[in-house]
């Protein structure tokens, strides 16, 4: 299972497999059969063979698993080392009343629990367990005790129509249109192999022009498909974060969604290292951003929706500034003032767009072509100056408080921010030409991610690096 969630959020393997699988069928419908027959029963003795030999346990403070058919694994995990707790009830749990427990450490995406078809007693009993171990829980209940048991508060809550403007927004289409276009160029190669199916597409391009020019039925059927996918994410939106809830219980945070499969993912407030608010065209016309709490780890493979990031879809301006004052106290998005970077960062980008700009230029009028194409090259020239002049308009860097915010964008503006001292490594580089112009490259590693801010004043990359540095060295604040 944990494979296949895998694939699914792979769309270049996805949507590979699914094409090749496509061919192989319509060649050898047989075959495929056969083959699928046998995977099936192999598959359920697998499955049958992998449960017999899972086993787990809780002691001495860690989750011990023992899994593995012919590779036999044996798993500790310490409950100091989690970073999210997610419990999920799919549709074929629930009738019998069990779920899914998903436990992801601080390190690889490789050291992660899966426990599937426990009772809620047992999930809710080895999700306490592994909220509470921390080194600041353990010094809390050496000196005072077992702390009170705080009332939950819910934060946020999402209506429908909230969920249709993120679907619409989603990064989901864009992971759809490659798996759309991968079916149906298998599809398109599939139909021109077969001559019949040539003549009937030569017979409906023949009755599609007799209508309206070929290039409207192209542009028509470009647009069917842009609907089809917005119509596509909003479904999934709609199904992944029904009934949309966030609750916090003193340092802990309770994400609650899901229609068909429900999910309740957990985190504590001192193990998120940076918030990220995203925004796109699609979100800036609808006047959102999206907020995303990322925690410890890079896991490529969960996709756009990875689970290592508690998300908050769809926030006007006011929900905004009050979750980012709720993750992070004493931050105010309105209230900061940035600095920008050198407006060289425009030349390297300027000079590559516009050499290819020139070739192609060149290429069209070489070969006299004067149509559409050279038409579009020529519109194209206003845009190639245009985006690096909004990427540099919209770059920049503000240290509030206790926080560092970097700001970025093109059409939309986004932002990062995070406490000084969660930085791991703090990078300054400068190539030649920035060297002789007082420039340089500042790049902060976290251990959630990295963030670069090119072409800085090097005056003000050295006082930046230096305070990063004397946080990370004098701070006491837990962190992992």
């Amino acid at each position: 299972m944990q494979f296949l969630r895998q694939l699914v959020g792979s769309p270049g393997a996805f949507a590979g497999m699914a094409a090749a699988a496509y061919a192989f069928i319509t060649r050898s419908p047989e075959q495929a059969l056969g083959l699928l027959g046998g995977a099936l029963v192999l598959g359920m003795l697998a499955l049958v063979a992998a449960w017999l030999r899972f086993r787990y346990r809780l002691q001495d403070g860690a989750i011990q698993v023992h899994r593995g058919v012919f590779t036999r694994q044996r798993l500790t995990l310490q409950m100091d080392r989690i970073q999210t707790v997610r419990l999920e009830q799919p549709p074929y749990l629930r009738p019998f009343g069990l779920v899914r427990l998903s436990i992801e450490s601080a390190g690889s995406a490789a050291q992660e629990v899966h426990l599937a078809g426990i009772s809620r007693q047992q999930a809710d009993h080895i999700r306490q367990q592994a909220l509470n171990v921390s080194h600041e829980a353990s010094e809390t209940e050496q000196s005072a005790g077992d702390p009170p048991e705080l009332q939950a508060v819910t934060v946020l809550t999402r209506r429908p129509g909230d969920l249709i403007r993120y679907g619409i927004s989603s990064p989901l289409i864009l992971w759809g249109a490659l798996v759309l276009g991968s079916l149906l160029s298998a599809a398109m190669r599939r139909l021109q192999d077969s001559d019949s199916a040539e003549a009937r597409l030569n017979w409906l391009q023949e009755q599609i022009t007799q209508v309206m020019p070929l290039w409207g039925a192209y542009l028509g059927l470009l647009v069917s498909l842009i609907l089809l996918l917005v119509l596509l994410s909003i479904a999934v939106t709609l199904l992944r974060y029904s009934g949309y809830r966030l609750q916090r219980q003193g340092d802990r945070y309770t994400n609650h969604a899901g229609l068909f499969t429900r999910r309740e993912q957990m985190l504590r407030q001192h193990k998120i290292q940076h918030l990220s608010l995203n925004q796109n065209l699609m979100a800036r016309l609808l006047g959102r951003r999206h907020l995303q709490c990322h925690q410890i780890g890079l896991d490529f493979r969960e996709g756009p929706e990875g689970s290592r990031h508690l998300t908050a879809p769809a926030l006007d301006d006011a929900d905004q500034a009050r979750l980012v004052a709720e993750f992070q106290p004493g931050l105010e998005l309105r209230n900061l003032v940035f600095q920008r970077v050198s407006p060289r960062l425009m030349l390297p980008t300027l000079a590559l767009w516009l050499s290819l700009w020139m070739l192609a230029l060149g290429t069209l009028l070489v070969t006299e072509h004067n149509g559409p194409l050279l038409a579009a090259v020529l519109f194209a020239l206003p845009l190639i100056i245009l985006f690096p002049w909004l990427h540099w308009r919209r770059q920049g860097w503000c240290l509030s408080g206790d926080y560092l915010v970097l700001r970025r964008g093109i059409i939309g503006t986004g932002y990062v921010s995070f406490a000084p001292f969660r930085a791991q490594t703090v990078t300054l580089s400068a190539t030649p030409l920035q060297r002789r112009r007082g420039l340089c490259n500042l790049t902060i590693g976290l251990s959630s991610g990295a963030f670069r801010l090119a072409y800085m004043e090097r005056k003000d990359a050295i006082a930046l690096m230096d305070h990063l540095l004397a946080d990370m060295a004098s701070s006491k604040a837990p962190w992992l």
